[in-house]
């Protein structure tokens, strides 16, 4: 049943007091911004899921190096049931090297888990990959990964606009 103060549109929604359209990606930010830190955290990882899961190979295979460098043995071993280690472990470790093939075997959920994980452990990480993201031509029209770097851009301008102790 549809709200009676809103109509889909094409574009996105759009509220009947204002009159004007509200695009799907605003919408989605403005919804992060306004949640909590646990739901805040999982948003972002069904966003690196749903970037992942739409990117071309070679993305993929990109973003898969950049979230697996931080981690270590143990964390490739116990996350999506061992798929990052057998990946990890193939070019002898520490020597990460994610091959085209291997963007096959990783499911859009183990991605998600990856993504749950680094968030734990290097967020640096999660900024140099939505800058990857940004940079890769094949992404400009992606939805997710225009909210992706919509959060990450906001949470950089309002990291400098914080006072210097």
């Amino acid at each position: 049943m549809q709200r009676p103060y809103l109509v889909a549109a094409n574009e996105g929604i759009i509220p009947e007091t204002s009159g004007g359209p509200i695009p799907i990606n605003d919408l989605v930010v403005e919804v992060f911004e306004s949640s909590e830190p646990p739901m805040k955290r999982r948003m972002l990882n069904v966003l690196f899921g749903r970037a992942y899961a739409i990117a071309p190979a070679d993305v993929r295979k990109s973003l898969l190096e950049k979230l697996m460098r931080p981690l270590g043995a143990l964390s490739l071993i116990t996350l999506a049931g061992g798929v990052f280690a057998r990946i990890g472990f193939r070019g002898g470790w520490p020597n990460l090297s994610v091959q085209l093939e291997d963007v096959q075997n990783v499911r859009n959920s183990d991605v998600i888990a990856l993504v749950d994980y680094v968030q734990q452990v290097s967020t640096g990480t999660l900024i140099e990959a939505v800058r990857m993201i940004e940079s890769a031509p094949a992404m400009t029209g992606s939805g997710a990964a225009a909210v992706l770097i919509s959060i990450f851009l906001k949470r950089s301008i309002e990291r400098r606009k914080l006072p210097r102790g």
